[in-house]
């Protein structure tokens, strides 16, 4: 599955906010610091984390929110009064926290998930020009323009280090996608064999495809291929180089969000 991932430039920085940390990547640095000795608060403190790398001088800035899960909702279906009530199924809002609400590239699907505003508001204070987004909706969007328009069926995996994501897709058509909780590569096979099972899919049915290709996920692999042969690596079939350790979502290392480039190739093809 060839995806359109849109590699970091210069002048772009890509601000990734996690539930135990935060991240900051550019084209010559990634550091992961950890809230247990950092915040994103305004003040000295994190002034001096903003001139360590020159983050400051950034053209392009965008902040990338882990920190919570998301709720899918199907367009045709969503009520705009009703977002409390999507995410009560499975997410907590805690106290102060506003809800965000997005829409995939294809207009399909509305994007719902919790965010802190002090941690948002820091950030616009420094960073005039940036813009937000859940991770969910770049992995959604990635994968709907990488679909063709016939009736096979992909199961894409985004692997974390405490979680990872499955989305199905029927041709460009969604039929599942959720995260799930794992703490060795057993957890992982349970719920991605339970996922065909409950889609009542055969492994002669669907094929899967992984969002880049890390060591430390090799045991998870490994796993995967004694019950299904059509797996394949977005992007390289090697091992990926950029697998710095603390960073708890690989993939999104090296990644500016893809959306604004995609979105000027089509306009000028119109």
């Amino acid at each position: 599955m060839p995806l359109n991932k849109n590699i970091i430039q210069e002048k772009e920085l890509s601000i990734q906010i996690f539930k135990g940390g935060f991240s900051f990547c550019t084209t010559k640095a990634r550091p992961f610091f950890k809230f247990e000795t950092h915040s994103i608060k305004k003040g000295e403190s994190f002034q001096k984390l903003l001139e360590s790398h020159s983050f400051l001088e950034s053209e392009k800035i965008r902040g990338v929110h882990f920190n919570q899960k998301a709720t899918f909702v199907p367009k045709a279906l969503y009520n705009p009064t009703q977002k409390e009530t999507y995410l009560n199924f499975n997410i907590s809002v805690e106290e102060g926290w506003t809800i965000a609400e997005k829409e995939t590239q294809d207009g399909q699907i509305k994007i719902l998930y919790p965010v802190d505003k002090q941690i948002e508001t820091t950030l616009q204070h420094y960073f005039k020009d940036i813009s937000f987004t859940h991770y969910t909706q770049i992995l959604y969007d990635l994968s709907s323009n990488a679909r063709n328009v016939d009736d096979s069926i992909e199961m894409n995996l985004h692997m974390q280090d405490n979680q990872f994501d499955l989305l199905v897709f029927k041709g460009k058509e969604l039929l599942l996608f959720n995260t799930y909780p794992y703490k060795n590569e057993d957890g992982f096979l349970y719920f991605v064999l339970a996922v065909a099972e409950e889609l009542s899919l055969s492994p002669e049915a669907f094929s899967m495809v992984f969002f880049g290709k890390y060591a430390r996920y090799k045991k998870c692999y490994q796993a995967l291929e004694h019950y299904h042969e059509k797996i394949t690596f977005s992007d390289q079939a090697s091992f990926m180089m950029f697998d710095e350790r603390e960073h708890p979502a690989p993939y999104f290392i090296n990644l500016f969000d893809w959306c604004e480039s995609f979105l000027v190739l089509i306009k000028a093809e119109k």
